[in-house]
């Protein structure tokens, strides 16, 4: 990665948020009368389209090219790497349940730190000394397990963990207090979607721990108390805010509304980047385009699937995330 002023990135990515999809070119999309009309509507406002029909395809592509610019320009490496590791963590996912079942992997995602040949040997050959030692460490470990027996959530648990513990590692040299606060609140939003669902399917406090995601300001014990009272996981997490704690308290008490503060939560990461959008002398700006390109991309492919499968829009609406670009 070249080195680059903040002010030079921040500059460029401003130039093409311009195109962002905001909440009247949302509206434009949930107004369209069907798939095609959707799709027609895309390319006019700017969203090239050269994959064809496919929803995935032409969000996707939006995605890659939002993140080979900041991992060009970005003038801290480490922060937007930490950005990018979820998709090493989905690439291996993908590739060691693909290997369990016999079956080539397919949708390999381009927009990791760590290029996909080299992912696909490691797993081919059970072999990851060419790994960062987070993810060298567990997925040893995890071989291990997966030659007792092959459980495909054992393999998600353990690649989260690892590449929560190296995002940590990187993190160690950003100096953003946003952009380490980020992370931190992600690890606890998780955990606690996680409680909820656990606790729902009745299972007991020890698999709980066993799934919790490191790197969070939300301790243990403090998880193991709110498992057994669900009603006080509201205290824990309100310093991200009232929507926050509000959508805690409803899910905790109908997991019906689980949705809603997945949602509640998405929107509460992305805020801290939208209130530092326009401000050229800090890196958030650079973070924050690309968490706008994926949630650009999350919003298309929701309104597309909703126009193919003939939901109304109002029910679209009400799931669709705040967008950066808003």
């Amino acid at each position: 990665m070249a080195l680059n002023s903040v002010a030079h990135a921040v500059a460029r990515v401003h130039v093409l948020g311009r195109d962002a999809l905001d909440e009247s070119r949302v509206d434009r999309l949930l107004s369209a009368p069907g798939y095609a009309e959707a799709l027609q509507v895309l390319s006019e406002i700017g969203w090239t389209n050269d994959a064809g029909q496919d929803a995935d395809a032409v969000a996707g592509a939006r995605v890659r090219k939002a993140c080979e610019l900041v991992r060009r320009i970005a003038p801290e490496e480490a922060a937007v790497d930490c950005f990018l590791m979820r998709y090493d963590a989905l690439n291996l996912k993908m590739l060691l349940k693909a290997r369990c079942l016999s079956q080539k992997p397919e949708m390999l995602s381009p927009c990791g730190t760590i290029p996909v040949d080299v992912l696909e040997r490691c797993v081919t050959d059970r072999n990851y000394k060419r790994l960062p030692q987070p993810l060298r460490d567990a997925l040893d470990a995890l071989e291990k397990a997966l030659a007792v027996q092959e459980n495909a959530l054992e393999i998600d648990v353990a690649v989260d963990k690892a590449v929560c513990e190296w995002t940590q590692e990187r993190l160690e040299g950003v100096r953003s207090d946003v952009i380490r606060g980020y992370f931190s609140a992600r690890s606890d939003m998780q955990n606690a979607i996680m409680l909820l669902r656990v606790h729902k399917r009745g299972y007991d406090v020890s698999f709980m721990t066993s799934m919790l995601l490191p790197g969070g300001t939300i301790g243990e014990e403090q998880w193991r108390k709110a498992f057994e009272k669900p009603e006080t996981l509201d205290k824990l997490l309100e310093k991200y805010g009232a929507r926050v704690r509000t959508a805690v308290q409803g899910a905790a008490q109908d997991a019906a509304r689980l949705p809603a503060l997945e949602k509640a939560m998405d929107d509460a990461l992305l805020k801290p980047f939208t209130d530092l959008r326009y401000d050229a002398l800090r890196p958030e700006p650079v973070c924050g385009y690309l968490l706008g390109a994926e949630r650009e991309a999350a919003a298309v492919r929701l309104v597309l699937a909703g126009k193919l499968n003939g939901f109304a829009p109002e029910a679209v609406r009400e799931r669709l995330r705040e967008l950066y670009g808003k």
